[in-house]
């Protein structure tokens, strides 16, 4: 299964990603900004990263700005976030994230099959 990093502020989100991603057998590590994402990126070289926008410390376009993911082309990084902004969606989407999910709308199975569909092509 896949080596998965969440970046994601609120903790309660963190720790249900977590848990549910760790159900279906991924290695599941949290941090609750860019900054701490970052960090743990060089630790654990991800296969995915479900990155948040909004967030303290390290926003997540600041966050794509300082990761590269050119630099990381074995990486998936998809947005899941609330932020309904066209302009931030799609200069994550320029610097380098594969998919933007809205946050709100997306169910437990739902998020399973958009993380499956994108570590069996992987695969």
């Amino acid at each position: 299964m896949a080596n998965v990093l969440v970046i994601e502020d609120n903790n309660t989100l963190n720790q249900a990603y977590k848990l549910i991603l760790q159900r279906e057998g991924h290695d599941v590590r949290v941090a609750a900004n860019g900054k701490e994402g970052l960090e743990l990126t060089r630790i654990t070289k991800p296969d995915l990263i479900l990155l948040d926008m909004l967030m303290p410390v390290m926003n997540g376009v600041e966050f794509l700005q300082h990761y590269k993911p050119a630099d990381h082309p074995d990486t998936i990084i998809i947005i899941l976030s609330n932020l309904n902004e066209d302009s931030e969606v799609q200069q994550a989407l320029q610097l380098g994230a594969h998919k933007y999910i809205l946050k709100a709308s997306t169910s437990p199975q739902e998020l399973i099959a958009h993380v499956k569909s994108v570590t069996d092509t992987k695969a």
